[in-house]
């Protein structure tokens, strides 16, 4: 799930330190990393789930290898996330959905939620950010009152999820804890990850050259 990297739309808490402009840059550079590493996957299909309408040709183009392009539906990210499920659950398929706020998760995150799913144990898997929230969530078909009246934008929307799951007998799992690009702390850390072990990350380029650019010009 992706918005399109408009000013003033996204990475809005992230200005400052960045601008309208410089923040947008930052999302795609975010938003073709994640791609990358999603189409990857093995034995998996891409499906971009983008907003706003209108932004399709964008994601057309930064990633042209993905099966479908499905427009986001639903007023808040509770509504858009079930929705996801509601058209992409189908019976042997386990469908796991990553936003793109985390280009320096390993790709390991990736395929440990679909061998979770696989496994027939687990009904739910969680990715927890280090920050609050979820970075990523997946199932094998949509139970719906996981959602009811449930804020996935809360920072403790991880715990509540995984006490929903309990009480509804649905097996659930963690994949390790990641953060999230979201607001100045993060992209500090952002930096010093990429900046520092570019080796190691080399898998999140597009961001990686980005804030390397970006330093050189002592903008950072």
């Amino acid at each position: 799930m992706a918005k399109a990297p408009i000013p003033g739309e996204v990475k809005t808490r992230l200005c400052p330190p960045l601008d309208l402009q410089t923040a947008a840059r930052l999302h795609e550079c975010l938003v073709l990393d994640v791609l990358e590493k999603a189409s990857a996957v093995p034995d998996s299909e891409l499906v971009v789930s983008y907003a706003p309408a209108g932004a399709c040709s964008f994601f057309q183009i930064a990633a042209p290898e993905a099966a479908r392009y499905m427009l986001q539906e639903g007023t808040d990210m509770r509504r858009r996330i079930a929705h996801c499920f509601r058209r992409l659950c189908e019976p042997e398929r386990a469908v796991v959905i990553i936003g793109s706020d985390c280009p320096t998760l390993p790709a390991l995150g990736l395929e440990l939620a679909f061998d979770a799913l696989a496994s027939g144990r687990v009904n739910v898997v969680l990715g927890p950010s280090s920050n609050g929230g979820c970075y990523m969530i997946g199932m094998t078909s949509l139970h719906p009152k996981l959602f009811e009246n449930m804020d996935w934008t809360s920072p403790d929307v991880v715990q509540k999820a995984v006490e929903r799951a309990a009480e509804l007998e649905l097996g659930w799992y963690l994949l390790p804890e990641w953060y999230s690009v979201d607001r100045p702390a993060d992209l500090a850390c952002l930096k010093g990850e990429l900046l520092k072990h570019t080796a190691i990350n080399s898998s999140a380029h597009h961001t990686r050259d980005f804030l390397k650019r970006r330093a050189q010009s002592g903008l950072i």
